[in-house]
């Protein structure tokens, strides 16, 4: 117990759980709004995954789905297939590998239960269903954690309401989130004051991180690396540009100190030169941004003399050059973003990296074509689409491969690949609708990476 308590992490779920058992137990509450902010959003969803633990104070039943939303209609089927493919993992799961006991759930979807004009009754009357089926004790909930991805907040927001209108039963608790920097729920929780209940998790993340660093011996380099990070990450959150770069010196001073003991103290360089570089994305500064991100390829470059192992430091090159790509890319210096481009996707090659290399191809075709090149951007697509046949199609279809078949219909060029080639295997990955998927691959499911700004990651 005392190792949990001194753990300012599990406090603070503890915590989320104290302010959940309040916030779902007020009569009238239907929908759960789950307001954090942005440094609370990786304890929001960790918390999803810890109501699914058996040994945690909370004893709710939660159903995470996170199926994507494209229109109500369709959102409530894929939610009932979702459902039945999540009971089917629970009845038929390796009971063996188990430390506790289950019972299987006999329960199924009734899809005939539909309401005229109302495209949610057919899911909220299941789950009211299934709620009753489980028979829950007094002050227990089947949670519906609903982690959408979609489009249009307003039209997801429609649903909510068709869902509300459809009646859930007090045993059923809807769980949503937002942020304070993308509030999608304010609207709709102002008009439903009684059914939906805001709960603010209020964790003091700040603090819970600087009490994480500060854990272990103080004299530990490692310990003050850590406490110097975290508080140019807590500098860049607030937008303390002087106080992000004067953290940042420390971190490298720290760093450099070890490197005669552990050539590993590279990486922290490169990981805080590649800090610099994306806080200087958010205010729009791309030349200062490339400048950070340069220290960051010199750094990585320096690796290769430091470190024996050369699959670790092709890693670090190819991260650290990867990133300047992007900047460049975001400047529209087309021809540095070129090489750059080509020199990550090497030696992301080389350490087996597929999804990265074929990312960085891709881009690479992306800067060519943007140049004026397109032979130079066919062919290296082509490469792009090389990588993607080593990559598993359950894992491609949540890519960036819909960019590649986008850009290759787009240049019309069979040179290096066929037109035909090119559906075929788009077909494998996404079926017959493929070319739908190809059409609306810049929705939530990915990452615009066209904006070559949002794409910086390291």
């Amino acid at each position: 117990m005392a190792g949990k308590e001194s753990n300012p992490i599990q406090q603070r779920m503890d915590l989320l759980v104290e302010r959940w058992a309040e916030t779902a137990s007020r009569p009238g509450v239907r929908i759960v709004r789950i307001h954090a902010q942005e440094n609370e959003k990786d304890m929001v969803a960790a918390f999803y995954t810890y109501m699914l633990g058996v040994d945690t104070p909370n004893k709710d039943i939660p159903i995470i789905f996170e199926s994507i939303f494209h229109d109500p209609g369709q959102y409530t089927r894929v939610l009932l297939k979702e459902l039945e493919r999540l009971l089917d993992i629970w009845n038929n799961a390796n009971k063996d590998a188990l430390t506790i006991k289950t019972e299987p759930v006999h329960w199924s979807p009734d899809y005939t239960l539909v309401q005229k004009d109302n495209p949610a009754y057919l899911f909220t009357e299941n789950m009211n269903r299934l709620a009753a089926y489980l028979a829950l004790d007094k002050g227990i909930y089947l949670s519906i954690i609903l982690k959408a991805s979609f489009v249009k907040a307003a039209d997801f927001c429609r649903w909510l309401e068709f869902a509300l209108k459809a009646g859930v039963s007090d045993k059923c608790k809807i769980v949503i989130d937002d942020t304070a920097a993308n509030p999608f729920y304010k609207k709709l929780t102002d008009k439903y004051p009684v059914e939906i209940a805001t709960l603010y998790p209020r964790l003091n993340m700040d603090n819970a991180m600087q009490q994480v660093a500060v854990m272990g011996n103080p004299n530990d380099p490692a310990v003050r690396y850590r406490q110097a990070f975290i508080r140019l990450m807590q500098a860049i959150e607030k937008r303390k540009e002087k106080e992000a770069k004067d953290h940042a010196a420390a971190c490298i001073d720290i760093a450099r100190e070890n490197i005669p003991k552990s050539p590993y103290w590279i990486g922290q360089i490169i990981a805080v030169y590649a800090a610099l570089a994306n806080d200087q994305v958010g205010y729009k500064n791309f030349k200062k941004a490339i400048g950070y991100a340069t220290d960051g390829v010199e750094a990585a470059e320096q690796s290769k003399g430091l470190i024996t192992d050369e699959f670790i430091y092709r890693k670090f090159i190819a991260q650290a050059v990867m990133l300047r790509a992007s900047l460049y890319t975001a400047d529209k210096d087309w021809q540095k973003a070129i090489a750059d481009f080509g020199i990550a996707a090497e030696n992301y090659v080389y350490t087996n990296d597929l999804i990265l290399a074929m990312e960085a191809y891709r881009m690479m075709g992306y800067a060519n074509r943007k140049f004026g090149n397109t032979d130079a951007a066919c062919s290296t697509l082509a490469r792009a689409v090389e990588m993607a046949r080593k990559i598993p199609r359950h894992i491609l279809k949540f890519t960036t491969f819909p960019g590649i078949v986008e850009m290759l219909i787009e240049i019309n060029n069979s040179k290096y690949v066929g037109r035909t080639e090119v559906e075929e295997f788009a077909a494998s990955v996404y079926g017959k609708d493929w070319m739908k998927e190809i059409l609306n691959w810049k929705n939530p499911r990915y990452e615009p990476v066209t904006d070559a700004s949002k794409t910086v990651v390291v």
